[in-house]
């Protein structure tokens, strides 16, 4: 009897696949998003007092971020790591200065990530992003002589990002911040 029940529980364990084995593994990630913002709090600000004033701001669907992610898997859900975007044409946001005809920056962000994930399969994964760091902005003037940089504070939360495949794979996040409102890319575990 004691072996015929070790048996049925040595087979249940070779039927059941394994579900995903990532604890200790490295990511690697490129991605493309559209619509980032990387000055949450003056973003965050502007649309309340528009907002209240009757007004919606605008938001370009131009503004585009590039972003290379690497993650360490710490556990089966939960992984930390570093991200680096760089968006070549931001989008200002100003509280006096309205004017769109001046040139627009570029911004370079770094921040600290973490990954906490929803459900894990073979080949699909449904996991939360957070990451907070800080960007350097940069803009010259048309006339060649003045330049403005500054280094400010900036976040990324995406409470949805799918991502499909095993090793190689495909990902989409939905979020907001210096990444952008749609996010998608490559990514590869090893």
């Amino acid at each position: 009897m004691r072996t015929l029940i070790l048996q049925i529980a040595f087979l249940s364990c070779t039927i059941i696949p394994c579900i995903a084995q990532d604890k200790g593994k490295s990511e690697l990630a490129m991605s493309f998003g559209i619509m980032p913002t990387e000055d949450i709090l003056s973003e965050f600000f502007m649309t309340a007092l528009l907002t209240m004033a009757g007004r919606l701001p605008e938001k370009n669907f131009d503004d585009r971020a590039f972003a290379l992610t690497y993650k360490y898997h710490l556990t089966e859900r939960f992984a930390l790591g570093a991200s680096v975007a760089y968006n070549a044409a931001a989008h200002e946001t100003r509280f006096l200065n309205w004017s769109d005809y001046d040139p627009r920056p570029k911004t370079v962000s770094f921040a600290v990530e973490s990954n906490f994930f929803y459900l894990k399969r073979p080949k699909v994964n449904l996991y939360a992003s957070m990451a907070g760091g800080f960007f350097a902005s940069s803009k010259k003037a048309y006339d060649g002589i003045s330049d403005e940089t500054q280094i400010l504070p900036t976040l990324h939360y995406s409470p949805i990002g799918v991502r499909v495949g095993k090793g190689v794979a495909g990902f989409v996040e939905l979020g907001y911040g210096f990444k952008g409102m749609v996010n998608g890319g490559l990514s590869i575990r090893f």
